[in-house]
């Protein structure tokens, strides 16, 4: 009894960690709105605030109702090319009944009415992998996690492991393995990729003819979901 009271006891404590309001690190702005443009700069989706010291409080739609069909059709994908869009063979993953219909929200944008695009968040667990996402894996992959968030119109889980593989030369492959252990409710859900271990590549420099560059690549990242904020997430913005 005493140990089914404990293990209930630390399931609340980590509920109420993931619902403890996050902080941007060194927010210089005053307060805005959170506002999401996947459905188009016509489209907003006010999923919150940010408060002049840099504190989200977020609050998500339960439904996109106010979304028109013609837009959702526009921008929506299958789960298949959303989760699982760097897999090969990604179409193979889920049958058709499996495959509901999801869309990677893109970044969260800090907005007024004045400035509708002041800036937009990072969410990492260390501040050091950004320059890694904003050069679309072009500079050195460091261990951590990064996080995005997704839309999906029904309930899906998901178990398994996928393999991308890039010819990168004619003697070098780069090879990433992927664990999914997802729990999506229909709605916004958090997605944590979890680099756990990088290998070095020679890959043919972006600005000189027949130089190549060792760069360090993600070998192994293990995916998973979450419908709270993720408690260790490092929110670093960029300002406009």
């Amino acid at each position: 009894m005493k140990k089914i009271s404990f293990l209930l006891m630390l399931l609340v404590l980590q509920l109420g960690l993931g619902q403890t309001n996050s902080i941007v690190e060194n927010y210089p702005l005053k307060a805005m709105d959170l506002v999401l443009y996947s459905f188009g700069m016509d489209n907003p989706i006010a999923i919150g605030t940010v408060s002049d010291s840099g504190e989200l409080d977020f609050k998500f739609p339960k439904d996109l109702n106010f979304i028109s069909d013609e837009a959702k059709a526009n921008f929506l994908s299958d789960a298949a090319f959303t989760l699982f869009s760097k897999c090969d063979s990604s179409y193979d993953i889920l049958s058709e009944e499996e495959n509901s219909r999801a869309i990677n929200v893109g970044y969260i944008s800090l907005s007024t009415k004045e400035n509708p695009y002041a800036g937009l968040l990072f969410m990492v667990t260390d501040e050091n992998m950004v320059p890694w996402l904003e050069s679309y894996g072009d500079k050195n992959a460091i261990l951590g996690s990064y996080f995005e968030l997704v839309y999906i119109e029904s309930d899906f889980s998901f178990q398994g492991e996928c393999t991308s593989t890039i010819s990168n030369t004619e003697d070098d492959t780069i090879v990433t393995n992927y664990s999914y252990y997802l729990q999506l409710k229909a709605g916004f859900n958090f997605i944590e990729y979890q680099i756990e271990s990088t290998m070095e590549h020679e890959v043919p420099s972006m600005y000189e003819e027949n130089v190549f560059e060792k760069i360090n690549k993600p070998s192994t990242i293990i995916v998973t979901s979450s419908q709270a904020t993720p408690p260790n997430t490092k929110w670093i913005g960029k300002y406009f």
